[in-house]
């Protein structure tokens, strides 16, 4: 009999070049630049979800349809919400709860590991 083993139970590393950078799909943005995602875990459920997100300087505007919390590894950017202005650089942790909305302003190519709980 062979045993089926939970793959969400297994540890892992994931190392800098095994990251599977895949191309996002029209990405937001008045510059048109490019950018990549690499997910890293999904709960069973899909409520949770990590990875990494790689972006180029460019502008867009958002609303957070879920509660995120990300790392900034790499790069620089604004965020202008509620009449403020945030900057982001890495080693920054950046805390955008759902229902948040404002500017991004990214003014060096960014890299973030970030953390969804989507509960809707």
């Amino acid at each position: 009999m062979t045993e089926i083993r939970d793959q969400t139970a297994e540890i892992r590393v994931v190392r800098d070049g095994d990251r599977g950078w895949a191309d996002l799909v029209n990405p937001p943005g008045t510059a048109g630049t490019g950018g990549a995602e690499a997910e890293t875990f999904t709960s069973p459920d899909g409520t949770f979800q990590t990875g990494f997100w790689r972006r180029e300087p460019d502008t867009w505007s958002f609303e957070r349809p879920y509660d995120e919390v990300a790392l900034i590894l790499a790069g620089e950017a604004e965020i202008e919400t509620d009449g403020r202005v945030l900057t982001v650089r890495a080693g920054d942790l950046l805390v955008t709860p759902k229902g948040s909305a404002g500017t991004w302003r990214i003014t060096e190519t960014i890299i973030k590991f970030f953390a969804i709980y989507d509960r809707s």
